[in-house]
């Protein structure tokens, strides 16, 4: 679906915003792109904000108590999914929008509008749960019912990958027909992407190997596989430097740690975008990830990823394209297995790194996300135009 008809009218997005939509280093950036892809896309937008509010005393108190046994509470407190919805209702009656978009479910949970809705999201409650628990039994079954009132609301559902467009259809019900799926963008401005690179030259395959990890969460991210991966290629004869982006520690044997760095500070961005253009491969041996971004922004330096099929990562790196996707769990071994196969044959490393920058032009970008997104937000005005019979 190309040239929807933007030109022929202005249609008004009403964007209620979970993190604020001016700030590019909230969210990697997600509600940032996301609204300047609406705006760009020739949208009228009005964004509503700060909706979400403490909990009152009674959830303050239910919160503590469920906590204590060391479980995580519901993601959104029942006053935030009520006055979000409440306030949504109001801007909705007000300013009469052709469609309401958020990037979060509980601004839809007590919607009683017309109005149609879209929400996007990496992965709903019950995925994120069964693969990384953390919620526990009585949190998850809130965050579903929250979950499954909003998605009743809204005629499409935008996800980042099969993996969870998938548990939308068996687990949630939600007919296929309202949900549409895209790998998530890298979330890089276009003026720090090289316009042309020469791969023989920029990912040359001498020693040292240089491998990067970007994550902040030590344990979900698998930042200890990586330390192992480094290790073991070292003691395996290939001489190999591991740089983890994300958090602070003193560096340690072949590992040296830096960043976190902030996207809108241009110092710190040309420092963040320099590990890409000079790392020779991006482990991300995470033990969950819903999506994956930073494979996204590999790819726009041609660098390739090796990770592994947990989550939504399958869709963010495809599997000898952008990069190497191992089975779920696999070990530090298998990784350090695949770097000495791709080290060892120069031309399938280049090529796979060619395939990487490949598709990151074709759709690992923002300008391809955004007209994706506009012509999906334009089926669904004109779906919803052809129900009401205003068409």
């Amino acid at each position: 679906m190309e040239n929807i008809g933007l030109s022929k009218e202005i249609m008004k997005v009403l964007f209620v915003a979970y993190h604020d939509p001016a700030v590019m280093d909230l969210a990697s950036g997600t509600d940032y792109f996301y609204y300047r892809a609406i705006c760009e896309n020739g949208f009228n937008v009005k964004i509503i904000k700060n909706l979400v509010v403490p909990p009152i005393f009674l959830e303050r108190c239910v919160a503590r108590m469920y906590q204590r046994t060391g479980k995580r509470y519901i993601k959104f407190n029942m006053t935030t999914a009520w006055k979000a919805s409440q306030a949504t209702n109001k801007a909705v009656n007000e300013w009469k929008p052709d469609l309401v978009f958020a990037i979060a479910h509980f601004p839809f949970v007590f919607y009683n509008e017309k109005v149609p809705c879209v929400y996007r999201i990496d992965s709903t409650c019950y995925g994120e749960e069964t693969s990384w628990p953390r919620a526990g039994w009585f949190a998850l079954r809130v965050n579903m019912w929250q979950e499954k009132r909003a998605q009743r609301h809204c005629l499409r559902i935008l996800t980042a990958s099969e993996w969870s467009k998938n548990i939308l259809e068996t687990v949630y019900k939600v007919p296929a027909q309202h949900i549409r799926f895209i790998a998530s963008p890298s979330a890089l401005p276009f003026h720090v992407i090289p316009k042309n690179i020469d791969i023989p030259e920029s990912k040359k395959l001498t020693e040292p190997i240089r491998l990067l990890l970007v994550g902040r969460d030590f344990r979900r991210k698998g930042i200890d596989i990586g330390i192992d991966i480094v290790r073991k290629l070292n003691k395996a004869g290939i001489r190999a430097e591991l740089t983890i982006c994300g958090i602070q520690k003193p560096p340690d044997e072949y590992v040296r740690f830096v960043g976190p760095y902030k996207k809108d500070d241009s110092d710190q961005l040309e420092k963040y975008v320099s590990l890409y253009r000079e790392a020779h491969f991006l482990i991300h041996p995470a033990l969950f990830e819903p999506a994956g971004i930073v494979p996204s922004e590999a790819a726009a330096f041609g660098t390739p990823t090796i990770t592994n099929d947990v989550g939504g990562l399958a869709t963010t790196v495809k599997n000898g394209e952008t990069g190497i996707v191992l089975p779920r769990g696999s070990p530090a071994e298998a990784y350090v297995q695949k770097i000495i196969e791709l080290v060892g044959n120069p031309d399938v490393y280049y090529t796979l790194c060619r395939k990487a920058r490949d598709r990151y032009e074709r759709e690992l970008n923002w300008e391809y996300a955004g007209k994706w997104l506009a012509e999906n937000l334009c089926e669904v005005i004109f779906e919803h135009r052809a129900a009401e019979g205003k068409t």
